[in-house]
């Protein structure tokens, strides 16, 4: 399944690369580390990368790209993202997203709809969606807020839950993060992830630090990536 979504991949790229009635707008390329502080043998390394495409001033598709190694399980996990945004001004994007994701649990189909917004300082996102695979069906919703300080650093907070049958599934996040460079971000942050349902209940606290190179007029893309491996760390 991984080398399908890789051959995806690579025929958009190229397809639009060589299409001239269109540009790239933005982009990204990120590496992350997360682990649970009580055991860091649960923990999460990854790579994602982006790429938006703009065809007119209010369409655009964004393509993700994103690998996790998981080194509790030893297993890793492979999604391919495409978006269809629309450009509502220059403050609010929608856009619906699909997602091929490969994971140790089987492979998932990842779909649903977002949200963009700008406000000053603040910069919104949530999405809403839902995950299949031949055994388990999911919900999944996602919403973030951050705020950018004039020393180039921004705080943000975030929050994700899956609902599976009787089971939630949920993280919340604090992120501080600094341009280190006009395209370079790095970023620490601190959470707690766990479960509850069926009578049990459970959460642990982890770190996360990670950098990403972002590129393009608008400074990346405009979506963050989604996916289900990335949500929770170790998962």
């Amino acid at each position: 399944m991984k080398s399908t979504i890789l051959a995806l991949a690579g025929v958009f790229l190229m397809c639009a690369t060589s299409a001239q009635a269109i540009e790239i707008t933005g982009g990204s390329v990120g590496l992350s580390y997360s682990a649970f502080t009580k055991d860091t043998s649960v923990s999460r390394m990854g790579i994602e990368g982006s790429l938006e495409i703009g065809y007119t001033q209010h369409f655009s598709s964004q393509i993700d790209l994103t690998y996790h190694k998981l080194h509790d399980s030893e297993q890793d996990n492979a999604a391919l993202v495409l978006h269809t945004i629309y450009h509502a001004n220059d403050s609010t994007s929608l856009g619906l997203f699909y997602a091929i994701e490969d994971t140790p649990s089987g492979t998932f189909d990842f779909y649903g709809a977002e949200v963009g917004h700008e406000a000053g300082p603040w910069a919104f996102e949530g999405y809403l969606g839902r995950a299949e695979t031949r055994a388990v069906d999911a919900h999944i919703i996602g919403v973030s807020a951050r705020y950018a300080f004039a020393n180039e650093v921004g705080l943000t907070g975030a929050y994700d839950t899956i609902d599976i049958i009787d089971t939630d599934l949920s993280k919340m996040a604090l992120r501080v993060d600094r341009d280190v460079k006009p395209d370079v971000n790095l970023y620490l942050e601190v959470g707690s992830a766990g479960t509850r349902g069926g009578g049990f209940s459970g959460f642990e606290p982890f770190v996360g630090l990670g950098g990403t190179y972002v590129f393009g007029a608008n400074r990346g893309a405009t979506f963050d990536a989604r996916g289900i491996s990335r949500l929770l760390p170790g998962l």
